[in-house]
């Protein structure tokens, strides 16, 4: 199986280093794995490392999507169709958050059989239906500045639209990703470590299945971001020509326009990014990764730890580029605190230079006065 050859007494050679067994049916290649479990093969010296980084990566990403939450869930973002997709991305990414934090626990205990298949089965399922829906949220946002831009259709459309595509992308994640419940299992590497692998030899309904939908999730929300922007941008380039009547040629204007709008552009240029290494080494590529090459498991790692990216910056990417959305930022609740912190804050440090200022001054004033009176008294 698998490009193995057998003999005559049935002795089996795998010429691939990804296939190991007596007849080379077992699949051990770490481009497959679950993020645990591809930690896992690289212990025991980095977890630390990696325990870290999860730390980092969920602070990080629960601050950025709190404050961008406080900022769509304001009226003037949230009765536009837009607000709505922002709204639960920004939930989505909340829950991949604390998604990420339940994999320390589970670096930690892969030990015990119940954190194990937990690792296996119900966080990498979870994970996924996170990322994927709040990448679709993304395309479904850009397919509605097309709609608004090149169609006049209202920025303050149907948010029963809006909610129901965001319900059915949820849905999609969900139907989409059932593949890595019921054919991953728990098997024993070369060395008899317990890991986590696809089993498609046993369960050949869902190799199909698992194949479409894995060049589905990368490629269509990357080309509904690049022909969406296109679209947009010469859309926004032909009225600026025929509004002021300019003599510049359309792709000057189109490149001028790129840069006006960039908010408009980043989050897309940052998916993209993002999304594109892991799903050319892990699903276009079909690349093999033996469990022996820490140098590209660890490429894989990184690979997956980048998806987890656009979800993590959600307030960079889309509020502070954006001036209406940093002015709403600014109304909250969460900005006026910390203006009002900082400001106490430099009261306070103001207050305290001058009260040193004054102490200092009169420690200065009755040292001269003391100096003056031990001289009255010696003359």
């Amino acid at each position: 199986m698998n490009g193995g050859r057998c003999n005559l007494n049935g002795s089996c050679v795998c010429t691939d280093t990804c296939f190991v067994g007596d007849f080379c049916e077992i699949n051990y290649n770490a481009a497959r794995l679950p993020l645990a479990g591809a930690i896992v093969q690289d212990y025991p010296s980095t977890r630390d490392d990696y325990i870290a980084i999860f730390v980092l990566l969920s602070l990080v990403g629960l601050i950025n999507n709190i404050f961008s939450l406080t900022t769509f869930v304001r009226e003037r973002i949230r009765i536009t169709v837009w607000g709505i997709y922002l709204i639960v991305f920004s939930l989505l990414s909340i829950a991949l958050m604390l998604t990420i934090l339940s994999y320390i626990m589970v670096i930690v205990r892969y030990d015990n059989d119940t954190y194990r298949l937990l690792a296996c089965h119900g966080i990498p399922f979870v994970s996924l239906i996170m990322i994927d829906g709040s990448i679709f949220c993304t395309a479904a946002i850009a397919v509605e500045r097309v709609l608004i831009e090149c169609w006049n259709f209202s920025i303050n459309g149907s948010r029963w639209r809006a909610l129901c595509i965001s319900i059915g992308i949820i849905i999609y994640a969900c139907v989409s990703n059932l593949d890595d419940i019921f054919i991953r299992e728990i098997t024993f590497d070369p060395v008899g470590n317990p890991v986590c692998t696809y089993n498609f030899d046993g369960h050949p309904f869902w190799r199909p299945f698992d194949i479409v939908f894995s060049y589905a999730h990368v490629i269509i929300p990357c080309v509904i971001h690049l022909i969406c922007s296109i679209c947009v941008l010469t859309t926004i380039a032909r009225r600026k020509i025929f509004i002021c009547s300019t003599e510049d040629k359309l792709y000057q204007v189109w490149f001028r326009q790129l840069f006006i709008h960039k908010d408009f552009l980043i989050p897309p240029v940052c998916l993209i990014l993002c999304v594109l290494p892991h799903g050319i080494l892990g699903h276009l590529l079909q690349t093999c990764i033996p469990y022996s090459d820490k140098a590209k498991l660890r490429l894989h790692i990184a690979f997956v730890l980048l998806l987890y990216i656009p979800q993590t910056l959600t307030f960079l990417l889309y509020i502070y580029p954006n001036d209406i959305y940093w002015k709403e930022f600014q109304q909250t609740f969460i900005y006026r605190s910390m203006c009002w912190y900082c400001i106490r804050r430099k009261r306070k440090l103001r207050e305290d230079s001058e009260l040193r200022s004054l102490v200092h001054t009169s420690t200065s004033s009755k040292s001269t006065l003391s100096v003056e009176q031990n001289s009255s008294l010696r003359n």
